[in-house]
């Protein structure tokens, strides 16, 4: 979940373009033409992930050898990832952070014409292209929505997802009325509700909102109020606790498994540990209902790619895992190990019933969330005034316009 959380929205610093541009290049081969040799690769996918997958590939391909190193997300692996970049030291394959600062800083190889690059979604492909060209390879994506249980949204008569917010709120409304509470959204991250909100909002306006943004062609106050607006009636209606601006998702969960609340709002990786923690419970995985009906949609995102270091040692071999990890067979073993939802062309996942309303819209790119959507420069000052923000907002001590407008304040002093 937290390397979901983070995608996009880990820069390194400003150093690594000048730096590049002082000693960028290629470093030198010690491999042979057809990759036979050892390929260094670093992750921060535990060895209980990645190990199967090593394994599978030194099979199929008995002349190369993977030299796999670990460090554990976030901190610790950005940290080490940003010493070795600079020392011009890092390993032939590694998890690509911010686009614009090491693809910008000629740290990452140009991958547009690879065979992965094709068998990837065009979301996911999408998510990885800089400037024209695709520099990463991202086989996974997560979804996020409402997680419901069935046999308490049946007590008020509902079985199928409302087809518009306004429904939404009135289901919310008779569940409370029926003494059952309706909605709980953890307060260590962004709202699920929000991002999904602002994605409809960005489709609205063709799918370019935050470019617009960006490029200083509207603002954050104009662009997302009206979603933040819409969020935030459940709470000025009464419908979910003030409460919950001190509950974190583990304790959300909880609440759930325990059949204390009819919805949650959650990524995908939710589903498991329900199953596990009350396997009598009916459930479903919902959308986020848009103003309109047809306008639903998702909180999600790509997540982090696999990049080739442009002094990468043995690159052959670095193309060869590459292509192997987007693969029928890579495909198949990393959702087998992580329960992830795969979305490259080559192998479909056999996922949990409940997720079968979230699996085309993840692979079709119908989610959104602000770390993939932010711009390239450091972003962890526009996560810090967001969710500070919409906290006092679910507190009643702030209004949705303070949070878009604490955002373009924290973007100008970004740019």
């Amino acid at each position: 979940m937290r390397r979901r959380r983070i995608a996009t929205a880990v820069a390194l610093s400003g150093l690594l373009a000048t730096l590049a541009a002082c000693g960028g290049g290629s470093g030198s081969s010690t491999a042979s033409a057809d990759g036979k040799g050892t390929l260094t690769f670093f992750t921060w996918d535990a060895e209980a992930t990645m190990q199967p997958l090593v394994n599978e590939f030194q099979k199929e391909n008995p002349g190369i050898k993977i030299k796999m190193s670990y460090a554990p997300p976030v901190d610790d692996y950005i940290n080490t990832l940003q010493k070795r970049l600079l020392a011009h030291q890092a390993a032939d394959v590694f998890i690509l952070g911010n686009k614009t600062e090491q693809v910008g800083g000629g740290y990452v190889k140009d991958l547009t014409n690879l065979k992965a690059v094709s068998e990837v979604s065009p979301f996911n492909k999408a998510a990885e292209t800089y400037k024209g060209k695709v520099y990463g390879v991202s086989t996974v994506s997560w979804g996020g929505g409402y997680l419901v249980n069935l046999d308490l949204l049946a007590k008020v008569g509902v079985t199928k997802p409302p087809a518009t917010w306004a429904e939404f709120l009135a289901m919310c409304a008779k569940l409370k009325a029926k003494g059952i509470s309706p909605l709980l959204e953890p307060s260590d991250g962004i709202s699920t509700t929000v991002m999904a909100k602002i994605g409809q909002a960005d489709q609205q306006a063709g799918g370019d909102l935050d470019t617009q943004i960006y490029d200083g062609k509207t603002t954050f106050s104009k662009a997302w109020t009206p979603s933040l607006d819409s969020w935030a009636q459940l709470y000025q209606k009464g419908l979910v606790s003030k409460d919950v601006a001190g509950l974190k998702g583990d304790q959300v969960q909880s609440e759930f498994i325990s059949g204390r609340v009819a919805m949650i709002a959650t990524g995908s990786w939710g589903v498991a540990p329900v199953r596990q923690g009350a396997k009598k419970m009916k459930i479903d995985f919902w959308p986020v209902p848009g103003e309109q009906a047809g306008q639903d949609y998702w909180a999600g995102a790509a997540a982090p790619a696999y990049a080739i270091n442009s002094r990468a040692k043995n690159p052959v071999a670095a193309e060869k895992w590459i292509n192997f990890l987007a693969g029928a067979k890579g495909s198949k073993i990393y959702h087998d190990t992580t329960g992830s939802i795969t979305t490259t062309s080559t192998y479909k996942p056999t996922l949990d019933p409940a997720l079968a309303k979230m699996y085309p819209a993840v692979v079709a790119g119908k989610i959104w969330c602000t770390w993939q959507a932010w711009p390239g420069a450091n972003t962890s000052p526009l996560d810090a005034a967001m969710l500070a923000e919409v906290q006092q907002t679910v507190l009643g001590e702030a209004k949705p316009a303070d949070v878009t407008k604490a955002l373009d304040s924290k973007w100008a002093t970004l740019k």
